[in-house]
């Protein structure tokens, strides 16, 4: 299955969970697990907080893909990747961009599934890009798997390290 999408954000971030876990996800705490760990991907039980390099855009490109197993690594196509457990019992998947900047539900089979979100397009590292002129894009893949793996980058977009410093 594939679809592609467009969906919001704001404040540099952009939530990810199952539509059963509305009004029980800990945003606050999703973000202070990615402080913790350095990373750009932060978790709290079924909500995953997904830090982007750009303050905002209204509508960035994503393509969504359901796979039966884990696909190839394609680190050549995208800038920056990461990995991470997203359960989703009602197979309601909800994106919504922080600040309440708007929300996106798409339909996937129900599962527990490992996921990897890549970006790419991204200014250079401290260049200022107006949102309504960015090329940020963005690819979730799903395959079903076990919860019990960590999050972790798989290739991190360096500008990441100067909007950190």
């Amino acid at each position: 299955m594939r679809q592609e999408l467009t969906f919001v954000y704001d404040y540099g971030q952009v939530y990810l969970y199952d539509a059963v876990a509305v009004g029980t996800v800990d945003f606050l705490a999703a973000l202070d697990d990615s402080r913790r760990t350095g990373l750009t991907v932060g978790v709290d039980g079924a909500l995953v907080d997904l830090l982007l390099p750009l303050q905002w855009n209204s509508s960035v490109p994503l393509v969504v893909e359901d796979v039966d197993g884990e696909p190839l690594l394609d680190l050549d196509e995208w800038e920056h990747i990461v990995e991470f457990a997203l359960l989703l019992p009602s197979g309601r998947l909800l994106l919504e961009g922080s600040g309440g900047s708007g929300e996106l539900d798409v339909q996937v089979p129900a599962g527990t599934y490992r996921a990897r979100w890549s970006g790419r397009g991204f200014p250079p590292a401290g260049e200022y890009v107006p949102a309504e002129s960015s090329p940020d894009n963005y690819r979730l893949q799903l395959w079903p798997a076990p919860t019990d793996e960590p999050p972790r980058e798989l290739k991190r977009w360096p500008g990441y390290d100067v909007l950190s410093g």
